[in-house]
């Protein structure tokens, strides 16, 4: 029986393709979805996510579970093109709206790698690490609203909030809604339907705009 778990390295799929992410070429070769209609492949979206690990990694967010032999490969990569890092988001992203491996984690409960992937999006999303510059612990922050989901204060980053309407078919409505970790919220979703937040850095903005330009 093969491996499978919601980790980003936790299936046959993903233990594959580290053996091929050799090089920043090989990583990109993997971003194969964003653009293309149809859903994505349950293997091909596997190997976009542990190539979009990669380059987490390469802007100095890896995940606690990348392999030791891939970390010590990226390692040598340096700093990823703003063009890889864009690739990266934008599959990731085809991966999260329309993958055969989100609708076969749909099948048998999905919270655990929606989690995962709400904690790829959050890593893609943070800055570049400047090298030699150790992390200093956060001080704890309170907040007075907890999470809806489980019950535990919000974070000073994630400042979430969701609203929903309960109508009862004569016309009526009632709006009710609290706050959410986003992972939180993505765990009780379909995969299809998860909060995609992306943010955008005035650098990648400007990339992302001078494509969009180009395309037309």
């Amino acid at each position: 029986m093969g491996a499978w778990g919601a980790g980003p390295f936790d299936n046959d799929d993903a233990l594959d393709a580290v053996d091929d992410l050799v090089s920043v070429e090989a990583i990109a070769a993997e971003f194969t979805a964003a653009g293309v209609e149809g859903d994505v492949e349950a293997t091909e979206s596997s190997r976009i996510i542990a190539a979009a690990e990669c380059v987490a990694a390469m802007r100095g967010h890896p995940h606690p579970d990348l392999p030791d032999e891939l970390a010590e490969r990226v390692r040598a990569f340096g700093k990823p093109s703003l063009e890889l890092f864009d690739r990266a988001r934008d599959n990731v992203s085809a991966v999260m709206a329309r993958s055969e491996l989100g609708e076969l984690w749909a099948e048998e409960g999905s919270g655990d790698w929606n989690r995962e992937m709400t904690g790829l999006v959050a890593r893609l999303n943070k800055p570049q690490a400047k090298a030699g510059k150790p992390k200093g612990a956060k001080k704890p922050f309170d907040n007075p609203s907890p999470c809806s989901f489980c019950n535990k204060p919000m974070g000073e980053e994630e400042m979430s909030m969701f609203d929903i309407s309960l109508a009862d078919g004569m016309g009526n409505s009632l709006k009710q809604g609290g706050w959410a970790h986003i992972a939180c919220l993505n765990s009780a979703l379909h995969p299809r339907h998860m909060i995609q937040n992306w943010q955008f850095d005035d650098e990648l903005l400007d990339f992302a705009t001078k494509k969009l330009r180009s395309e037309d």
